[in-house]
């Protein structure tokens, strides 16, 4: 039950990102002798999901609670970006671009093409690196469901108990800036392979998202940041991004 259960999460998250295509998970020689100047976009951090999960026998046939919450102010993708640009500063030129972020909160490959040729960048950019939601199998609870973004997670168990934990699903994508063709993608992960995800406690769970207290807030926050920074280096370094 537990190999089909994954399989199906697997298949859907394939079905959301929409066909595989040419790229690789890491840039090419050939890739990294064509950019010399990237332009780095973090849209990952606006959204926040609230993802509640009812073992039952019938919890696959239905959606799970979700409900999401803005947390721009919570300023991830600032610090997304001045970690990557650190990064990417000790093998290219790293130029500043204005884009808008609800422009690549929802993607798949076709629309981060047509997405990344509508960008009034600089010519001299080579390539984008975007850092975006992804979706993974739940590896939390080993539900049938993917977990995409970043988010807060509760499996209510027939027993009475819940099982918490916080997680950050993402993606990192480099874009050719001329042909707005993806080169390399690559899903972060721990070390080990698996989902970033921290158990959290049960005291941070509210009873609405907008009933969050600043204190909640902030430890929340703070759960991804360390997610972010336990993932973000080793997956650029398994790009050829980053330093190793």
């Amino acid at each position: 039950m537990r190999h089909a259960t994954i399989a199906v999460a697997l298949l859907v998250a394939s079905l959301i990102l929409g066909g595989s295509g040419p790229y690789t998970a890491r840039l090419s020689p050939r890739d990294l002798r064509g950019i010399r100047t990237v332009a780095v976009i973090s849209a990952l951090g606006n959204s926040f999901v609230f993802e509640r999960v009812t073992d039952t026998p019938f919890a696959a046939l239905t959606p799970p609670d979700s409900k999401f919450l803005e947390i721009s102010d919570w300023a991830l993708d600032p610090l997304i970006a001045k970690e990557t640009t650190a990064a990417l500063a000790r093998r290219f030129t790293v130029k500043t671009i204005v884009f808008r972020p609800a422009d690549f909160s929802t993607w798949d490959y076709a629309l981060l093409k047509s997405s990344a040729l509508n960008l009034n960048g600089d010519p001299a950019i080579d390539a984008y690196v975007l850092i975006l939601r992804d979706w993974h199998w739940d590896e939390i609870g080993h539900g049938a469901h993917a977990l995409g973004g970043l988010g807060f997670y509760r499996r209510d168990k027939p027993n009475g108990r819940s099982k918490f934990a916080v997680f950050a699903s993402y993606r990192i994508v480099v874009v050719d800036a001329l042909t707005g063709d993806t080169l390399a993608s690559r899903e972060a992960v721990l070390p080990n392979q698996s989902l970033p995800w921290l158990p959290a406690g049960a005291s941070l769970w509210p009873k609405t998202p907008n009933d969050l207290t600043d204190a909640q807030r902030a430890m929340l926050a703070a759960y991804e940041t360390k997610l972010v920074e336990a993932t973000l280096p080793h997956t650029l370094a398994q790009m050829n991004l980053g330093p190793k």
